[in-house]
């Protein structure tokens, strides 16, 4: 018997790739119910989870009581035409919905887009750090990943310096990416320094991904838009989400907005299916609810100006720093993150230590809506800081 499960244990490390063992999984933020189970033993404690940027506004209570009568019909298969979700989408963000694509979550139009675009050694090229899944797919399809270091104190994208970068690069680059709001500093690039990035990049032939996931909280008048560009832009494919603003996060979903070359491919690759019946239902209700969620928006941002009034006063005396955000998390210089999320776990706190997203020595800290929240934070980050 051990010969035989040696023998395919065998035949299985012949058969699969390598790059499948040993690749980097995403790491999601902590559960409130692993801390419960691992730290509290199951006791009956309250924990405040700022780990993975979710809008704690929590759902929408008109789409809660849709999705509950929606509950009895979810025996049948979902609608794979998208029928009613297109139609919705393209009135809503006035786009063809022949130049849309709905995804489970941007992570899957994300692997979709590397399957369609990526062979084994094109170049990819990401203003660094940004969200993780843009690394690990570019492992994933063996890609070349070429970055370059965003500098404090604001960790701004600009055009110079994508631009100086490109320039000493002889080969093709495939794809150019950029996060903005990026994950996780919480920077952005401006419109008109977006707009020659994109300029530069179609002389080229260089198709730019531009992931707009936290476009809703951005106070800036500068900001971009990137589905007024696509017209423009043909190189261009624009990512959002309903996960942040929306409050769908456990639902899933996220849309490209692309041309329709590109959109026909990723729409032919897509798995059948993949976006399931409460997802479509609460997307439309979302975005038929769109000025409820324009509010909550509000009520971030001012805490977003709340947090940096008590970061500020920690500062001194701590010797912290913090990146100035255009999203709904912050990101937290301190002096050992791995020791502080720990401790903070301790405390009931979820934070995410953004060395997994190669940012050092930072936390990244999901901006609460209730004041509340992020007093209880400060609280017990202060208390932290005196400990180490």
């Amino acid at each position: 018997m051990n010969t035989k499960l040696n023998n395919f244990e065998e035949y299985l490390k012949n058969t699969i790739e390598d790059k499948f063992i040993s690749l980097n999984r995403y790491k999601a933020g902590k559960p409130i119910e692993e801390i419960k189970r691992e730290i509290f033993k199951n006791k009956k404690v309250k924990i405040l989870k700022l780990a993975s940027n979710e809008n704690l506004t929590g759902v929408d209570k008109t789409i809660l009581k849709q999705l509950q009568k929606e509950l009895k019909n979810i025996y049948y298969y979902p609608d794979d035409s998208l029928y009613y979700l297109l139609n919705e989408l393209e009135g809503f963000y006035k786009i063809k919905k022949e130049n849309i694509v709905v995804g489970n979550g941007a992570v899957e139009l994300i692997r979709y887009i590397y399957q369609i675009l990526v062979k084994k050694g094109d170049k990819i090229f990401i203003p660094h750090p940004s969200f993780a899944i843009y690394y690990i797919d570019a492992n994933l399809f063996e890609a070349q990943l070429i970055t370059y270091n965003l500098m404090p104190p604001d960790f701004q994208i600009k055009y110079e310096d994508i631009k100086n970068n490109l320039d000493k690069i002889d080969d093709p680059i495939k794809l150019l990416i950029i996060c903005s709001p990026n994950n996780p500093t919480g920077s952005i690039i401006f419109k008109s320094d977006l707009e020659k990035v994109l300029n530069y990049a179609l002389n080229r032939n260089i198709i730019v991904i531009l992931d707009e996931a936290y476009f809703e909280f951005v106070d800036n008048e500068n900001y971009h838009n990137g589905l007024e560009l696509l017209k423009e832009y043909p190189n261009l494919i624009v990512l959002r989400t309903f996960s942040k603003v929306f409050a769908l996060a456990g639902l899933r979903i996220g849309i490209a907005f692309t041309n329709q070359y590109i959109s026909k491919a990723l729409n032919n690759i897509r798995l059948p299916f993949n976006v399931n019946t409460l997802a479509q239902k609460a997307t439309i209700l979302a975005l038929k609810n769109y000025n409820t969620f324009v509010d909550k928006i509000k009520l971030i941002i001012n805490q977003k100006y709340f947090l940096y009034s008590k970061l500020d006063q920690l500062k001194k005396e701590f010797n912290i720093d913090y990146i100035k955000t255009y999203s709904n998390f912050i990101a937290i210089r301190v002096k050992d993150a791995n020791k502080v999320f720990n401790e903070l776990l301790l405390e009931g706190i979820i934070v995410r230590p953004a060395s997994d997203m190669n940012l050092g020595d930072y936390i990244r800290v999901t901006i609460s809506p209730f004041k509340s929240h992020n007093e209880l934070f400060i609280k017990k980050f202060k208390k932290v800081l005196k400990k180490i």
